[in-house]
């Protein structure tokens, strides 16, 4: 069989158009929940006080009660051990985004966390920015709108890690470990 070198070319291009469409997108939102595609961000974050991109109700913020906020996620992939959630705001200026919530240790059946879970729950917290362990709220300079992201990691392993961990001590024992994330963005400002 004779391919004509015009009718090649094109379907080469056809097929590199394809291949660039398909892998070029980065977009976490065109991420698949299916528990068998597993996937980077195949992990839904939502909170009933606020949705994501809006602003966050000053009652979870320093400048109101100071409490967590509300937050569920879907399941992660099959092979889940446990959960890490992670809120951060890397618009605080710092070489890495300033932690305001780390919480580890989160059971593999558990999808959501109650409002004021830092101060009632029965959570395995690391340190937040200010060196304390537990939920720190939205503290930003006036002005400034900043914005605090609240992700969750489904991990795959089961290492042991003691309360009071940082997030750097996390990266190394656990986050190596995801298999999936997700992530949901609340604004604060005054």
């Amino acid at each position: 069989m004779i391919v004509r070198r015009n009718d090649f070319v094109a379907a080469l291009a056809a097929c590199v158009m394809v291949t660039v469409a398909g892998c070029g997108n980065a977009d976490r939102n065109l991420a698949s929940n299916s528990e068998l595609s597993g996937g980077l961000w195949s992990i839904s974050v939502t909170s009933p006080a606020f949705r994501d991109g809006q602003a966050i109700p000053k009652k979870y913020t320093a400048d109101g009660e100071n409490v967590s906020p509300p937050l569920q996620w879907s399941r992660g992939p099959s092979g889940t051990t446990r959960y890490v959630l992670m809120v951060e705001d890397p618009d605080a200026g710092r070489k890495t985004p300033a932690m305001h919530w780390l919480v580890y240790h989160i059971p593999v059946g558990t999808n959501e966390l109650p409002e004021n879970a830092a101060a009632t729950g029965n959570l395995r917290q690391g340190k937040n920015y200010k060196g304390m362990i537990g939920y720190a709220g939205p503290n930003p300079p006036k002005g400034n709108v900043h914005h605090y992201h609240f992700q969750v990691f489904a991990i795959d392993q089961t290492a042991e890690i003691p309360p009071g961990a940082t997030r750097e001590e996390l990266e190394k024992a656990a986050l190596r470990g995801a298999i999936a994330k997700g992530e949901m963005i609340g604004t604060y400002g005054r």
